[in-house]
């Protein structure tokens, strides 16, 4: 083991090489490189010690200044004694570069750790204020899925808090005590150098991990191929350039995100310069300029919005005149939601009109879209908005009508959001059922009537069965005209006739988006997580799996009805007669009331209902165990109840006289406090009324953490996370026997594993 010269540039040891050797660095330096990261070993520390738990070099040694090495055999732990027996001033020296070395590669794992949690707050918050950018001006939210994917990183054998401060106390003890510690115990000195090292293999693979996390998702900001935050954001100015809207806050958005970027070192900084230039080069006055000029030049369609519906709908001239001559008629009262008889008389004649028009009007786009044509922005706006008189509405609401039309299917449309138009033809097409009438018939049921009341013959039971045409008119007769006047919230006074006046706020705040209805059906399945969630059943003979029930989510349909309304209901809480078809929801397209305070209306509604459908004739049976028997059996006998105390007993009183003796308002009002107020640990609810909703409407983990420790939770949370536990491991094991004998287990089997977790 004697001392050798190396000149700068020469490679000591090749990642790959298998381990044989350590050098001590006397003089000069030693850069240590691997996985893209550098670390300069100067005098006093070992190249290849990193290294030495290792079978094969994970990383380059090459000579960074002229320096003298001192090279000694190595293969693995045990040859220590021997390099110690050999040269025991090495003992201190082979110590105290090892907690030393082990400091520098966890510097540079805090500073990577560092730039990943940053990289993912900041994506996070990022994406929270550009949405927030698109609310605030009704443009549409455009999605990253990457950045809807991305979690924080979790690493499996990250450096512990404590292991982090035991090598810092190492490094800060005097050069004294450390050799009168290490510098004459062979055993000693190698256990710590064992134990080093394994953090330095520790702290490198978890580098390796943060930098491949941050490979794959910083193009979320920044990408050569576009597609990023970067031309959200900038997309998202342009929209606020053509529409008039501030456009101040979204570049003070853009700004933050160029210095995020500029000073993370995550990008190249020719791309950075590159886009850059590109966004402050762009002239969104001319953008918006142009969009004007289009606008203009489009407004002039819409001044014979009324006459080109009715020729659409092949209505002839004189019932046209007739129609105008109507709905002018209603136009000019002086209090169109006045109780006069005239007053009445005129507003049913412009109600009547309404649908009789719309139905011609729908049946007509079906047979026009069927031989290929392409409905204009009027029709469309009367299909889907109710939009049918320019005279009634006006120029500037118009054309802003006209702009969230040519985004509706994007704006108020998805798998499960429907305006009516889009609802209707899924009836039409077969893809759902009609809705089932105030008289709580459905389309079979009222067929079945008019069969009794001779108005349909035996012989063509069947056609009627089958008519799609027929259960389309049956959906408009009933649930459109029912639901759109109940949304309105004024159940006497209502016309479908949308007027300037019916809009009290700006349009795009009063309209309800499918992004705003699931954020707002969102917020409240982070409280109760079941509330969507069924009961299915898995079979697979083969491997002997008769029937596993499991959990599937069933996201309810909501349809916006044509009319700015303040009213919200659950019209059914299931499609059909399974009770895992999606439930249906009804909502006013464009309101200024509170959209959470009506979607936790609609779930109170929904939460009843879909109980009573499941427990059939049981609801009210106490023996059944269910929410709706808990609470019917607490509002009935709650004077008898001795767990409560005469004020709560005269505060359940007041629930029930205010809710008319409607035990499903009464729980909605109680669920409502459930989700807004108990959720967050703030006691309002009496005993009884917690027990029950805490076995039925159980919190998400997430709550369950805030109050598991509340005595009023404690025992319930508990039985609820064993019966769980329980169940997991019982499908997990029906799982792993399905897939042990090569079967297969649908992702949606597969789902319900996490929902058990939740």
């Amino acid at each position: 083991m004697e001392p050798t010269n190396v000149e700068k540039g020469k490679k000591l040891i090749n990642e790959g090489d298998p381990v044989d050797s350590m050098y001590v660095v006397v003089t000069g330096a030693i850069e240590q490189v691997w996985r893209g990261q550098h670390l300069t070993l100067g005098p006093g520390t070992i190249a290849g010690l990193s290294d030495a738990l290792n079978v094969d070099y994970e990383a380059d040694y090459t000579v960074a200044e002229d320096a003298m090495v001192i090279k000694c055999p190595y293969k693995n732990m045990n040859d220590f004694d021997a390099i110690f027996e050999a040269q025991p001033v090495y003992i201190f020296g082979f110590s105290k570069g090892a907690f030393r070395q082990c400091r520098d590669v966890f510097k540079i794992y805090d500073d990577k750790k560092k730039k990943v949690d940053d990289f993912y707050s900041y994506c996070r918050g990022i994406n929270n204020e550009y949405k927030k950018q698109c609310r605030t001006i009704g443009a549409e939210i455009q999605e990253i899925p990457m950045l809807e994917e991305i979690e924080p990183l979790d690493l499996k054998d990250e450096i512990l808090k404590w292991e982090h401060g035991y090598i810092d106390s190492l490094n800060s003890v005097d050069n004294k005590e450390i050799e009168n510690i290490y510098g004459s115990r062979n055993e000693i000195a190698t256990g710590v150098i064992g134990i080093s090292c394994g953090y330095m293999k520790r702290a490198i693979e978890c580098v390796e991990t943060m930098g491949f996390y941050l490979d794959e998702f910083s193009s979320i900001l920044l990408s050569p191929d576009k597609g990023d935050m970067f031309e959200l954001i900038f997309n998202l100015q342009i929209y606020a350039a053509q529409h008039g809207a501030k456009q101040d806050d979204i570049k003070k958005l853009m700004k933050m995100l160029y210095k995020f970027m500029s000073q993370s070192g995550l990008y190249d900084k020719a791309l950075i310069k590159e886009r850059w230039a590109e966004y402050e080069g762009h002239d969104f006055a001319a953008t918006a300029a142009n969009f004007d000029e289009a606008k203009m030049m489009k407004q002039a369609e819409f001044t014979q919005t009324f006459e080109h519906i009715c020729e659409f709908a092949e209505v002839d001239e004189e019932k046209t005149a007739e129609y105008k001559s109507q709905l002018d008629e209603y136009l000019a009262l002086a209090d169109r939601e006045g109780k006069e008889d005239n007053e009445r008389k005129v507003r049913k004649k412009a109600v009547d009109l309404f649908y009789e028009l719309y139905q011609k009007t729908f049946f007509r786009a079906l047979e026009f879209e069927a031989y290929g044509g392409e409905l204009d922005t009027i029709i469309k706006m009367f299909l889907n908005m109710g939009y049918i008189y320019y005279d009634a509405i006006g120029d500037e609401l118009t054309n802003e009508l006209a702009d969230i039309m040519d985004r509706m299917d994007t704006l108020c449309q998805g798998e499960h959001v429907f305006t009516i138009y889009t609802w209707l033809r899924a009836v039409y097409a077969g893809e759902r059922e009609p809705s089932r009438n105030e008289l709580d018939l459905d389309y079979r049921g009222f067929v079945l009537e008019e069969r009794k009341a001779g108005n349909i013959s035996e012989a063509d039971m069947p056609t009627w069965m089958n008519d799609q045409e027929q259960k389309v008119k049956f959906e408009m007769n009933n649930f459109f005209v029912s639901a759109n006047r109940t949304t309105s919230g004024k159940m006497t006074s209502f016309c479908p006739v949308l007027t300037k006046e019916d809009f009290g706020a700006e349009v795009m705040k009063m309209l309800l988006t499918k992004a705003k209805l699931e954020e707002a059906m969102g917020k409240i399945e982070e409280v109760d997580y079941g509330i969507f969630l069924r009961e299915g059943f898995f079979t697979d003979m083969e491997a002997g799996v008769k029937s596993e029930s499991y959990l599937k989510r069933v996201q309810p349909d909501i349809i916006l009805l044509p009319n700015c309304g303040m009213r919200a209901m659950m019209w059914q809480e299931c499609g059909g007669i399974k009770v895992d078809s999606p439930g249906r929801f009804v909502f006013p397209m464009f309101t200024f009331d509170d959209l959470d305070k009506l979607m936790i209306y609609c779930c109170g509604a929904f939460r009843w209902e879909i109980c009573r459908k499941e427990q059939g004739s049981r609801w009210n049976d106490i023996g059944s165990e269910c929410l709706t028997s808990d609470f019917y059996d607490y509002f009935t006998f709650y004077r008898k109840n001795k767990d409560l105390s005469a004020e709560n007993k005269e505060k359940v009183k007041t629930l029930l006289k205010s809710s008319r003796n409607n035990m499903r308002e009464a729980f909605t009002k109680q669920y409502t406090i459930w989700i807004n107020f108990e959720a967050q640990g703030s006691i309002r609810l009496n005993k009884a009324e917690r027990n029950i909703l805490n076995k039925h409407c159980t919190f998400a983990k997430a709550y369950r953490s805030k109050v598991a420790n509340h005595p009023m939770y404690e025992q319930v949370i508990s039985r609820h996370e064993i019966k769980c536990s329980q169940a997991y491991n019982h499908l997990k094991t029906m799982i792993d026997k399905v897939e042990k004998n090569e079967g297969v287990v649908p992702d949606e089997v597969k789902q319900g594993l996490e929902y058990l977790k939740m």
